[in-house]
């Protein structure tokens, strides 16, 4: 103890070293509680551990290794504890301690099999199965096949031998297994072979083993896709005669995929054989054989219609499904009227119209829409609708739909054509103030500052809507107007704003007083305010003695409107023109104020 104290006082980093000496030195005196002490604290509890082992106390080795390593070490002490006394008193051991399953899955983990086959058998016998497929899945890994198919056999799992010898393409072993324990994986094994014969390309021995499988469907597969058409011709007529159509049909699609008899004449040909045979089913799908990668639109057009025109006459059970398959390619393809034409005789108005419209093809759809008054509507709405979207405000006023163009050109910002367009039709009034308004807003939403003074110029000229849903604008106008400080106003017109906006908001009170006899107070505080600081600007701008009085007075009137213009605006404004003015008893009262109006300046 001394020499630790000295150590961890002056020579700190050998205080390990020390304690593993010191540990190693009392071990060989005998002394295992003390060497474990130092063991530990030098990190080395497994050199602990080891110690007891060597000496044969394995109680104590299991109680380092659980305090220091936790539970699985303990486990793992134990079990070489149990290895250490064999057979049954091992496994008497791991019972004792309640180990046995987690031994075995341990010692299987390890390898050692051998002892896991011990340990089950003496005391967990359910494991056994478990165990020989573990051990026949290692002995796999091992290249070790035979050992592992005894394995395999023993565990009840005839299937994974078979499995292995398919995998390492045994087939002569692969077949004994399957015919011995597993009947049913006979056909499996034949299958797995002739896959692997048609991969060699060697296809006459592959169709052999898939025949002796009793799956001639999987030759024909492979002949089709080797596109070995004449094999898979000659498997299908001797085995599979019920699918020879189906077959003879993909040839010729593969001819055309290909660009083998797949032009318009050898399609129509073929459709017209099977018109003369009158194997009108198979003169459809002839035509229809025509695939939209192997011809252009207007061919593939003339080929589809005459599928059509065959279910239409001779097969009428077939009609409605080739209309949909007919129309559906037309539509791939871009031939939106062509497919419109073929609906309306299949007596499917409703999808023509729909199909001429979603081809944009108007003049078609308004043809099919005659004479029935929704679909004519739906199909000038749509049309307005594409004009829109399509931002086409001379096709929208081609259609008289002014306030559908106007609305684009509004939406686009494209403000000077707006104007002229209502010039150019005599817009009324109304429609005019109606998009003075948005243009105001529009500014609004942009932030507004030294856009107002359009805005209000706009409203000034083309007129404003006397109705109040458009308070909120009114009132942000006026506020951001009338509250500008005075940086903001020198930067302005100011003057000429106010008296534009003076205007604006008397003609808008006036309406609104004519149309329901009164008005918004709020709206005429707005009006109030405005007018005498467009009056008080020109006081200013005129000069004289007379008009300085006057802007006196007015300002002090503003005081009334400090729910419109900032307090501290009308309070700066009126307590400085009395000053220069020299009205004592209005300075003295609005004063105090001016000291806390010094943001306005």
């Amino acid at each position: 103890d001394a020499m630790v104290r000295l150590v961890a006082s002056y020579r700190k980093e050998l205080l390990k070293e020390t304690h593993q000496f010191l540990a190693q030195h009392l071990e060989s005196e005998g002394n295992l509680r003390e060497a474990e002490h130092h063991y530990c604290e030098a990190g080395e509890w497994l050199s602990a551990v080891n110690m007891y082992r060597s000496n044969d106390v394995w109680d104590e080795a299991i109680r380092v290794a659980k305090l220091h390593g936790g539970v699985n070490a303990s486990k793992r002490v134990a079990y070489a504890w149990a290895l250490a006394l064999g057979g049954e008193a091992g496994a008497k051991l791991l019972t004792k301690l309640g180990l046995i399953e987690p031994a075995i899955e341990y010692a299987m983990e390890s390898g050692a099999f051998d002892h896991a086959f011990e340990l089950a058998r003496s005391s967990l016998q359910r494991k056994l199965p478990e165990i020989h497929l573990k051990h026949a899945l290692y002995l796999e890994d091992e290249e070790k096949y035979n050992e592992a198919e005894d394995e395999f056999i023993n565990a009840n799992k005839p299937r994974e031998a078979i499995d292995m010898y398919v995998h390492q393409q045994d087939w002569a072993n692969a077949m004994r297994v399957a015919e011995t324990y597993d009947p049913s994986a006979v056909s499996d094994v034949y299958v797995a072979e002739a896959r692997a014969a048609a991969d060699r390309n060697d296809y006459p021995r592959a169709e052999e083993l898939f025949l002796m499988a009793s799956k001639p469907e999987l030759a024909l597969a492979m002949y089709q896709e080797a596109q070995m058409w004449h094999e898979a011709l000659a498997l299908t007529q001797t085995h599979l005669p019920h699918k020879l159509a189906e077959v003879n049909m993909a040839y010729q699609s593969a001819q055309a995929s290909r660009g083998t008899g797949g032009s318009k004449t050898d399609f129509l040909a073929t459709g017209r054989m099977w018109e003369n045979s009158k194997q009108w089913s198979n003169a459809v799908d002839a035509y229809l054989n025509a695939r939209k990668d192997a011809l252009p639109p207007d061919e593939l057009e003339e080929i589809w219609e005459c599928a059509v025109r065959i279910a239409r006459t001779e097969l009428r059970s077939r009609y409605p499904e080739v209309v949909m398959e007919v129309t559906r390619r037309l539509r791939e393809v871009r031939r939106h009227e062509a497919a419109a034409e073929i609906l309306r005789e299949a007596q499917q108005l409703e999808s023509a119209v729909e199909c001429a419209m979603q081809g944009e093809c108007w003049e078609k759809a308004r043809e099919l829409a005659q004479g029935q008054r929704a679909l004519e509507d739906r199909v000038e709405k749509a049309y307005q609708s594409f004009l829109v979207n399509a931002e086409n405000t001379d096709g929208l006023l081609e259609l008289g739909h002014t306030d559908a163009a106007l609305d684009v050109l509004a939406k686009g910002k494209e403000w000077d054509r707006l104007w002229e367009m209502t010039t150019k039709n005599r817009c009324a009034p109304a429609v005019l103030a109606k998009y003075a308004a948005v243009r105001m807003q529009q500014l609004l939403d942009e932030g507004g500052g030294r856009r107002l003074d359009e805005g209000v110029r706009t409203l000034f000229k083309y007129g404003a809507p006397a109705s109040l849903q458009y308070m909120d604008m009114y009132r942000e106008v006026t506020k951001g107007v009338l509250g500008r400080n005075r940086v903001q106003e020198e930067e302005a017109d100011q003057a000429k704003t106010v008296e534009c906006l003076r205007d604006v908001l008397y003609k808008v009170t006036t309406a609104l007083k004519g149309s329901s006899g009164g008005v918004d107070p709020e709206l005429e505080q707005m009006l109030m305010a405005t007018h005498y600081t467009n009056l008080f600007h020109k006081c200013q701008a005129e000069g004289g003695r007379d008009m300085a009085e006057l802007a006196t007075k007015i300002s002090i009137t503003l005081l009334r409107y400090n729910s419109v213009i900032p307090s501290d605006k009308v309070f700066y404004q009126a307590g400085m023109i009395c000053k220069e003015q020299n009205q004592v008893s209005h300075h003295l009262y609005v004063e105090f104020f001016v000291v806390r109006c010094h943001s306005f300046v």
